[in-house]
């Protein structure tokens, strides 16, 4: 993991994560075919990535309280969006298909 304190923190945090967490939080639900699945899966995922990521590259400094309620309120509200929309196209493939 010696490549990931070589990137830059904004560039972890707002570019490599966010997608990440999220998409991790919709595939939740689209295999669960239950929408409410994803912002949980994403939530938990984005909190244990988080604590991960700066145990490792800063691991005397503290999570900021500041970010985790941005991100636990951000990308939850992103996966039960994305997580509606994707089940919904699949229950709306499945019904063409057999409908």
């Amino acid at each position: 993991m010696h490549w990931l304190s070589t990137l830059d923190i904004f560039f972890v945090q707002l570019i490599l994560f966010p997608p990440l967490v999220i998409s991790v939080g919709v595939a939740a639900a689209i295999l669960s075919s239950r929408v409410y699945i994803g912002p949980l899966v994403t939530l938990v995922t984005a909190l244990e990535l988080n604590y991960w990521y700066f145990s490792i590259i800063l691991p005397e400094a503290d999570v900021p309280r500041m970010m985790i309620a941005s991100w636990a309120i951000l990308f939850p509200l992103l996966s039960l969006y994305f997580s509606w929309v994707a089940i919904a196209l699949a229950e709306k493939q499945t019904i063409k298909l057999f409908g």
